[in-house]
């Protein structure tokens, strides 16, 4: 025979004997009480077990002819089982995940988001003690002993296979004389840690193509390219010298691709020692070396799926990383060091690097087949000194960037001063730009840049073409019976521009600057062309 569960509500006047007799009509109609909440002078509600809809049609019908019975009717729940189910979707409908154990330490509450980060089930979680949940230490058991709360504790460890990698923060439940008899814990899963961190950052710091500032045609040629190769997940090598903006363009590429919602993770290849790369390109293992932490760590290949990883001065890794980076790229696994196993990883690769690879591989230096692999969609940014025209507008830009940034009003750049930037060859590029204006703007106590400033406060040289008070150069090619040939032309030339730079310049080092050559190219000609003592 089946039984049939029900919940019976009575509403009532309170009075003497009226509980009594209420039971009394239980007993009468033979159902089996399972639960009874009372609020008093309203009602109460009963559940019970009964084998038909007779039996309890009977129980109505008896129940309502008591002396002081308002109304008796059927409801779906308890009144207990109707809060813990508002509750429980409270607590479900919550970003984090939640975990409430009573004074002995065993979960009393769990959250769907707190089995998720714990592989497990609510039925599984319930009634087990915290340190089973959390592992050893936990801080909610530390919390109940003293009655403390904590902020973003870290915590991962490993369950089977999986690694368990969270940030939680617990508070004490204290009851009205103020004793601990519970603590309620919150958690996010790291990745979703990392993944608002990155969001945060995208806010900060990733921009548009709309955010790169330039008018010349080479320059709008590059940003075009880079534009319709973004929709694409092809891995893209951007070449460049130090401070021409690569990681701006690898940014901006990530923004306008598919994987813009998703991680975008930037590393400076030259920052790391060999052996710390390795380990935060691809993780580690538990006890893979001295001073691992405990449950391993995740590389910076698995923070980056479904987005893009940004590897910045690529020709400054080591040959072992060489080989690791090969392979992913070849067969898109990785294998954290010191571990066994492999998983797959979806990460589009931008690699940067102001290096020239060709003579690196020539040397040994950089692997051919790896150059190969990121070599797919090379693109090359100009230096300032091929863009001459971008100079102004990069320099107002930046003149308001700074300005705003040192709390100062608008400051104009003069026609000279503006004259003056766009004669420099700028070897630094838009960073040596930037901390040039960062550098007068910081010293100046006027609103206009003049260029005495970049002379008092900078290694700027004079603009020999906007002072007014130099001739044009005139050079004389020595013509006899028939023309020179062009190379003798060219080096004439060379010959003498270098002749008449270094009677205003006797240094090799500004006479470079000013053609835009290092000094010891400077110095080479002056021996080739036996000028000076050279």
């Amino acid at each position: 025979m089946g039984f049939l569960e029900r919940v019976v509500q009575i509403d009532f006047e309170d009075r003497l004997g009226l509980g009594m007799e209420i039971f009394e009509g239980c007993e009468k109609n033979r159902v089996d009480k399972i639960g009874m909440e009372v609020i008093p002078a309203q009602g109460m509600s009963i559940k019970f077990r009964c084998t038909s809809d007779e039996q309890v049609q009977r129980l109505i019908k008896d129940l309502r002819a008591v002396r002081g019975v308002l109304s008796v009717y059927l409801r779906d729940q308890m009144p207990y089982e109707e809060r813990e189910r508002e509750l429980r979707t409270i607590l479900n409908s919550v970003g984090e995940g939640i975990v409430a154990v009573n004074k002995e330490g065993e979960i009393i509450q769990i959250n769907e988001v707190a089995c998720k980060i714990f592989r497990c089930s609510p039925e599984e979680a319930i009634g087990l003690s915290a340190e089973t949940l959390f592992q050893e230490n936990a801080p909610i058991l530390e919390t109940l002993k003293t009655g403390l709360p904590y902020q973003l504790e870290e915590r991962e460890f490993k369950k089977g296979n999986q690694i368990i990698h969270f940030l939680t923060t617990g508070v004490p439940v204290l009851n009205a004389k103020g004793q601990v008899i519970g603590a309620v814990a919150t958690m996010k899963d790291f990745r979703q840690v990392e993944e608002i961190i990155s969001k945060v950052d995208r806010k900060k710091q990733l921009m548009s193509f709309e955010r790169i500032v330039y008018q010349s045609a080479k320059m709008r040629q590059v940003v075009e390219t880079a534009k319709m190769v973004a929709k694409g997940s092809s891995i893209i090598l951007l070449r460049g010298e130090s401070g021409t903006g690569k990681e701006l363009f690898a940014r901006a590429i990530h923004m306008e691709s598919p994987r813009a919602q998703a991680p975008f993770i930037p590393i400076n290849c030259a920052a790391l020692p060999d052996s710390l790369l390795e380990s935060e390109l691809f993780g580690y293992e538990e006890g893979s070396f001295t001073g691992a932490a405990r449950g391993g760590k995740r590389g910076l290949f698995e923070q980056a799926d479904q987005g893009t990883l940004f590897l910045d001065e690529i020709g400054e890794i080591p040959p072992l990383v060489q080989v690791r980076l090969l392979r992913v790229l070849q067969e898109n696994m990785i294998r954290r060091v010191g571990g066994t196993k492999e998983f797959p990883v979806d990460v589009r690769i931008i690699a940067a690097t102001h290096r020239n690879l060709e003579e690196m591989i020539q040397k040994g230096d950089f692997r051919e087949d790896l150059y190969y692999r990121l070599n797919v969609i090379p693109l090359r940014i100009p230096p300032l000194r091929e863009r001459y025209e971008d100079i102004p507008l990069i320099a107002q830009h930046l003149t308001r960037k700074i300005s705003e940034k040192l709390g100062k009003p608008e400051i104009h750049i003069t026609k000279e001063s503006m004259d003056l930037l766009m004669s420099q060859p700028w070897p630094g590029n838009v960073r040596q730009l930037e901390n040039t204006l960062e550098r007068i703007i910081n010293v100046m106590d006027s609103f206009e840049i003049e260029p005495r400033l970049f002379y008092e406060w900078t290694e700027l040289i004079p603009n020999q073409h906007t002072g007014g008070c130099e001739d044009d150069l005139q050079i004389k090619i020595p013509i006899q019976q028939e023309w020179p040939t062009l190379k003798k032309i060219v080096s004439e030339v060379e010959k003498q521009v270098l002749m008449r730079v270094l009677e205003k310049h006797s240094s090799s080092r500004k006479a470079g600057r000013i053609l835009g050559v290092s000094n010891t190219t400077i110095l080479n000609k002056m021996k080739s062309y036996r000028i000076g003592n050279n």
